[in-house]
């Protein structure tokens, strides 16, 4: 086998991969069935080492290309930089719920990672953000070192202007030349953008950085430890969590005004569970949910346990625990899975693709009908 077969092996092996959850579990031993290697390969020009990331790819259908923002080639920020208050920066809307405001937090970090340009977060971001992840590391925007901004735009037209940039300063860099600084002014960007497929590369580093406080994770593992040893009536033995969000409720309407799509049923569930049972050994589905009595009343099995608080901080602190995933819609399911590891299943929608801008291992479509 050639180094860069076997390296393209070993990034896929890593989504195959179960870790440890909790204490009483000893080593697990379940395996996704591997998936042919021969189409892998590394979305960026760097090679970004992306644990847990098999095989990524844009799409390229002239459908996608349209609404897809443009694959990123990495610009690193200068240290200097970090530091010279002189030169412009981009700041970030903090409008929307708890998912919402992860999605900015982390598109913030996904331009600075991409363009290498300074970034700040708001104050009342900060405030609503570093209480649940103490390991944040954008700073906050203050008079001293960010002068307020000057202009207003949205995140996509930003990325796109500054991605005819970056191609140009990768030109430079091929001549040895120091590349210019990618903004003339500073901006606020107005809108609530949650790019998850240029993040999903980006999860690794993500997760390290978005962690939850000791507090609320220990309490999350022992809610779950709690109700899955309920399940499985004390029994020590290897399993594989499959946590499940059910996203109801206010999102119903939500879906039917702007996306024609009616409430899911419980075939979709029921396909998504028998997925993992066919690949897993010992699957346990840990369910949350805004709507906790439809969940009771039609996706119970012996191998489901219901584990939601009704607390969104708790509830996605739950939902990073699992070893893979089971999304419906909205920006809170998907980043509590995001902050997970392994696969993440979600509804597949012929007519208006959930994902259309990515194809990947570790997104896995699933039939709503």
């Amino acid at each position: 086998m050639s180094r860069k077969a076997a390296m393209v092996f070993a990034a896929s092996a890593m989504v195959l991969s179960i870790y440890h959850l909790l204490p009483y579990l000893t080593n697990p031993t379940s395996y996704l069935q591997q998936s042919s290697t021969s189409n892998l390969r590394s979305t960026f020009q760097n090679n970004i080492k992306m644990e847990g990331v098999a095989s990524i790819k844009l799409s390229t259908s002239e459908s996608a290309a349209s609404q897809c923002l443009p694959r990123p080639q990495y610009l690193p920020l200068p240290p200097d930089n970090l530091h010279n208050c002189s030169l412009p920066y981009v700041s970030m809307n903090n409008g929307g719920r708890l998912g919402n405001k992860i999605c900015q937090y982390m598109s913030l970090a996904l331009l600075r990672s991409v363009f290498g340009m300074r970034v700040a977060i708001l104050e009342n971001m900060n405030k609503n953000l570093r209480e649940i992840f103490p390991k944040l590391s954008l700073p906050v925007e203050d008079p001293k070192c960010f002068h307020g901004t000057t202009s207003k735009d949205n995140f996509s037209t930003l990325y796109k202007k500054l991605s005819v940039q970056n191609s140009a300063n990768g030109r430079a860099l091929v001549d040895s030349k120091l590349p210019p600084y990618p903004l003339s002014e500073s901006v606020y960007i107005d809108d609530n953008p949650c790019p998850w497929y240029i993040l999903l590369p980006l999860r690794d580093q993500l997760r390290r950085e978005l962690v939850f406080h000791d507090t609320i994770l220990n309490k999350a593992k022992q809610q779950l430890n709690h109700a899955v040893k309920s399940l499985l009536n004390n029994a020590t033995k290897n399993i594989t969590i499959i946590t499940v969000h059910v996203r109801r409720t206010d999102y119903l309407n939500y879906i039917k005004v702007n996306y024609k799509l009616t409430p899911l049923k419980k075939n979709y569930f029921q396909r998504a569970f028998k997925f993992f049972r066919h690949r897993v050994a010992s699957p346990v589905f840990a369910v949350s949910s805004d709507d906790p009595e439809w969940c009771k009343d039609n996706i119970m099995d012996k191998d489901v346990v219901f584990v939601g608080t009704k607390d969104s901080v708790m509830d996605m602190a739950l939902m990073s625990l699992g070893d893979h995933h089971v999304i419906t819609y909205g920006t809170y399911g998907f980043v509590g899975a995001f902050l997970g590891r392994g696969l993440i299943v979600y509804p597949d929608n012929k007519d208006r693709p959930t994902f259309p801008c990515l194809n990947s291992t570790i997104l896995q479509s699933i039939s709503r009908n």
